[in-house]
């Protein structure tokens, strides 16, 4: 019994050189046990060849389940010295008490047990020492990841648990089968291009409304026409803090960031969208002759006076509608688009309730379209909070921070860590909305400076192309919201699903933009005569038709690869992309206007288009094709 015990304790020993842990030492001296009643009984001792396999810190180490060989493996005479100077007779004369007395007092064995192994450890010399600790500290920090990554994730309909996370399958080593990724990625799709076509709805509604039962029909439409590039046009320049949450989610569900650091960041972006909004309806309601007097808006006339009160109305619903774009985009990071369909859809029902309430029943024109249109806002903004708040992922105040064992109050103002996440989007997502508008004016401008046809035949082709396009944009959250788990980094990822999956999105771009652009050649050669009767318009607006196909091709396929981009963080390539596209674009169209006469000047401003978003694509592919698509995130749980 003794020589039994001494080998087991001198295993022990050099264990916990190499281990430095404290759970596995308890996990040894427990094996002590069955060591010693396998010498005390007649039954057969266990297989000496069984081996058990922990894994720390990244680093394989074997620990046989029997002592012995592992004993007979070491060679150092200090080890042995160690083990002899031990109080054999205390650990043996526990073993001497029956079942349940051992059962209540394995507790306390380990206790002395670990002391006096302190105890001999603490002898050795001060090189060991270090490197026992450096290996402790080593140990405490991966032990102290795993505690905070330990948090249950949010599951793809957006509902986070509270307990912990269980074991899941790397997605970037699982094979990806296309087929089934091509099948999600459009039910995916198919309600965001339903959001996408619902959100217009309600300046359209407005329009409808007030061009069909306003007793000044004709004032009123001129008021929401000069109107809404103030209260709708904002909201597309700021569209940073939209695809900062968007990745700031996804990629924290790819590296199963801690619920509570998370929902910080998110938080500071909803801080922020609230912030703007509250800017820019102060601008609005305070301000709006002096806005009104930059577009060109006579100082002095009812029209002056109707669009002044819709801008100020108008301006009241803006932190709703920065709000709601930052809850949709939380929602969508999940990969849960059914609930900001039915969120929108009823902000959409409530307008046109609402619409016909003020504009019918009550008369009020203009005025009573954008009272209709600020309580929709509002009514979608509450509704997505109200999903946010019930699936506990948004919280007033803030949590506090992971790493801080005592959760102190927090206060509402975000702090810089909070914030500082989304505000890298700022600039180059700001600067890449400024410089697509910037694309569209200068179509606009050039097109009445050739003439009224084409004036007339761009409105026409302009609006066409405008909505046909925008059956791109759900691609871009695709990219931002099921790439990021490909790409996350792991030990055994290769980026080869990232890549699959990078060229499935490209591809998905492709088939979406060749048939959004068949339904634009269809609308614009054969339903042209549908918004006009004039033939010089109509015979103008076909002419475009070739040019306008390839942009929308373009276009929508650059959308896929700017998903892409954004989810492989490369911000910054984009900004320098669309820096340099914007000036050759204008670069071109001054050349277009010194050599080209006015007959085929508007033909060739359309192929300047396409010439800008195909080179895009071109240099995206590229660039994709030739960077390693794997992200220093790595998983921490």
């Amino acid at each position: 019994k003794s020589r039994t015990c001494v080998v087991s304790i001198y295993c022990i020993i050099a264990c916990r050189e190499y281990i430095n842990d404290d759970r596995m030492v308890s996990a040894l001296l427990s094996d002590c046990k069955p060591v010693v009643d396998s010498a005390r009984s007649p039954s057969p001792p266990r297989n000496t060849d069984e081996k058990r396999i922990k894994v720390m810190d990244n680093r394989k180490t074997l620990l046989p389940t029997s002592f012995l060989p592992l004993a007979r493996s070491l060679h150092r005479k200090s080890f042995h010295a160690h083990a002899t100077s031990l109080h054999i007779s205390s650990f043996t004369s526990r073993w001497g008490h029956s079942r349940e007395e051992r059962r209540d007092s394995s507790v306390d064995w380990y206790v002395s047990s670990k002391k006096q192994l302190d105890s001999i450890m603490n002898r050795e010399n001060p090189q060991v020492q270090r490197r026992r600790r450096r290996r402790r500290r080593q140990s405490n920090e991966i032990r102290a990841h795993r505690d905070a990554f330990s948090a249950y994730t949010s599951s793809s309909n957006g509902v986070a648990e509270e307990n912990g996370i269980e074991d899941e399958e790397d997605p970037s080593t699982v094979p990806l089968i296309v087929r089934d990724k091509i099948k999600s990625i459009i039910l995916f799709v198919m309600p965001l291009m339903a959001s996408n076509v619902i959100s217009p709805l309600l300046t359209m509604t407005d329009t409808a409304f007030v061009g069909r039962y306003a007793s000044d029909a004709v004032v009123s439409l001129a008021a929401l026409g000069v109107a809404t590039p103030l209260t709708d046009y904002p909201v597309n320049l700021f569209m940073f803090v939209t695809a900062g949450v968007t990745s700031i989610v996804s990629n924290g569900l790819a590296v199963r960031e801690p619920k509570h650091d998370m929902e910080r960041k998110v938080y500071g972006a909803m801080f922020i969208s609230f912030v703007i909004g509250i800017t820019l309806a102060t601008l609005l309601v305070c301000f709006p002759d002096s806005l009104l007097s930059l577009l060109g808006v006579e100082k002095i006339g009812p029209l002056r006076d109707v669009a002044k009160k819709y801008v100020q109305i108008r301006g009241l619903a803006m932190p709703a509608a920065f709000l709601t774009g930052a809850g949709y985009a939380s929602l969508v990071a999940r990969e849960d688009t059914i609930t900001p369909l039915m969120c929108v859809s009823l902000a959409a029902m409530t307008n046109v309730i609402l619409d016909y309430v003020t504009v019918v029943t009550l008369k009020q024109g203009a005025i009573g379209a954008a009272w209709a249109t600020s309580a929709s806002l509002y009514v979608g903004a509450i509704s997505i909070f109200a999903v946010l708040r019930r699936r506990k992922l948004f919280h007033i105040p803030p949590p506090a921070p992971s790493t801080q064992m005592i959760s102190s109050s927090m206060s509402i103002i975000p702090t810089k860590e909070m914030c500082a996440p989304v505000m890298k989007f700022f600039a180059p997502i700001t600067f890449l909305s400024f410089s697509i508008l910037t694309l569209y004016v200068v179509l606009i401008l050039q097109a009445n400076a050739i003439g009224n046809v084409a004036s007339a035949a761009h409105r026409i082709a302009g609006n066409v192309f405008t909505v046909c396009v925008l059956c791109g944009d759900p691609l871009v959250q695709v990219g931002q919201t099921m790439l990021p788990k490909y790409i996350a980094f792991t030990p055994k990822n290769d980026g080869k699903n990232a890549r699959k999956m990078a060229l499935i999105i490209q591809g998905m771009g492709y088939m979406v933009g060749i048939i959004s652009a068949s339904v634009c050649f269809w609308l614009l050669y054969f339903g042209a005569s549908g918004f006009t009767t004039d033939s010089s318009v109509i015979a103008c607006a076909q002419s475009v038709v070739l040019p306008v196909f390839a942009a929308t091709v373009a276009n929508i396929v650059s959308k896929s690869l700017y998903g892409v981009m954004v989810a492989m963080k490369q911000l910054s390539f984009l900004a320098g992309l669309t820096a340099i596209g914007t000036s050759s674009f204008l670069a071109a169209v001054v050349a277009i206007n010194k050599y080209l006469g006015p007959d085929t000047r508007y033909y060739a401003l359309w192929w300047c288009l396409f010439s800008y978003y195909g080179i895009a694509v071109v240099v995206l592919t590229i660039r994709v094709a030739t960077t390693r698509l794997v992200n220093k995130e790595r998983y921490l749980s």
